[in-house]
Parts: structure tokens; C-alpha cells; sequence
């Protein structure tokens, strides 16, 4: 048996019809809106390079200006060298840690710049103090003085760019300088160490 509704049962169906798909509407856009917060949350990082798994590797301030000071500290004594060194080889090595320092300093100074590490008040009381040592030490015994701190310093920084350019966690930049950097240091060690070496044997090098 057909049954024929009243034109007010039908309004009032449409409206429910429009009440229910107006909800559902707004649940989706909802349920899409917080999906799309989740993702720009994990995969957003203030510093550092987006790594796998849309994870954020900060970069290492710290680091970045102890290798700025320490660099800095090598040309400074290194121009020292090359003034009061008494053999050529040790001039010369004096004007290669000038050079070489200076260039490594440049692109540390420049990824810094990239990734807005500002520069940090040196603690130069160390730098000041083998400066101060070493202007006062009478020129013959200059060039063994100087080789025996460049050792101990380049001793120093080859471990410490070891660690940085093996961590796989480090920041992709940091990494990338200190493995560029690492041979030239270690050449600097071996050649403090032959040229400390002459010395001892009052060989030439």
C-alpha cells in the first residue's frame, strides 16, 4: 500500500539529510587537519638537517667554536714561528699552519654562518699564555718549544676530528669538515714529529 507524506515530513527529512552530511564534512576535515600537523611536527626541526625517518640532527655548537679558537690559535703562533725560528723547515711550517688553518677556518666560519651559530666569547687565557711562553724563549731554543707544543696540539685535534668525522649522528656539515680536515691535520702531526725528530738528531730537514 503506497503511502504519500506530507510536504512538511518532507522538509523536515531534507534537513536531516543535510545535518548529517554537514557533520560528517566537518569530521573529515578534522581527522585531515590533524594528520597534516603530525607530519609537518615530525619532519620540522629549528637547526640541522632532516635525517631518516623525518628525525633532526641539531649541530654541534660547541664544537664548531673550539675548532674556530683552535685554528685561530695555530695561525697566531704559527706567524710567531715564522718569525723567531731559527731553521728554515721550522719557517716554513709555521707559514703552512698560517695557510692551511686559515683556509680550514674560512669554511668552518662559513658553514657557522649557514646554520647561524653565532660566535662565542674566546677563551683565549690558554692562547695567551704559549704565546706569552714562547715570544720569551731565546731563539735557540725556539724551534724545539714550538714542535713540541704543535704535537701536542695536533695530537689533540686529530682526536678530536676522528670522533666527529666517524659519528654517524653528527651533522651532515660537521661531519663533512672534519672529514676534509682530517688528513691535513695528521700530515701536520707527522711532520711536527720528523721535524722535532731532526732536531734531537741536529739534522736539517
Amino acid at each position: 500500500m503506497l503511502q504519500f507524506l506530507a510536504p512538511e515530513d518532507i522538509d523536515i527529512m531534507t534537513m536531516r539529510k543535510f545535518a548529517q552530511l554537514s557533520l560528517a564534512f566537518v569530521g573529515a576535515v578534522a581527522i585531515t587537519a590533524c594528520a597534516n600537523d603530525g607530519t609537518m611536527d615530525s619532519t620540522t626541526g629549528a637547526t640541522g638537517t632532516t635525517g631518516t625517518a623525518g628525525t633532526s640532527i641539531d649541530i654541534d655548537r660547541d664544537f664548531i667554536n673550539d675548532q674556530l679558537e683552535d685554528g685561530d690559535a695555530e695561525v697566531r703562533l704559527g706567524r710567531l714561528a715564522d718569525e723567531r725560528a731559527t731553521n728554515a723547515d721550522v719557517k716554513a711550517f709555521g707559514r703552512m699552519m698560517v695557510e692551511e688553518h686559515t683556509m680550514a677556518g674560512t669554511e668552518l666560519k662559513r658553514i657557522a654562518g649557514q646554520h647561524n651559530v653565532p660566535p662565542e666569547a674566546d677563551d683565549q687565557d690558554d692562547v695567551e699564555d704559549d704565546f706569552e711562553r714562547l715570544s720569551k724563549i731565546e731563539e735557540a731554543d725556539f724551534d724545539r718549544a714550538y714542535l713540541d707544543l704543535m704535537v701536542e696540539e695536533h695530537e689533540e685535534a686529530v682526536n678530536e676530528l676522528e670522533g666527529k668525522a666517524n659519528d654517524n649522528d653528527e651533522h651532515a656539515d660537521v661531519k663533512a669538515w672534519a672529514s676534509q680536515t682530517l688528513p691535513k691535520v695528521r700530515q701536520h702531526l707527522e711532520r711536527a714529529r720528523q721535524l722535532r725528530e731532526g732536531l734531537a738528531d741536529g739534522n736539517n730537514m
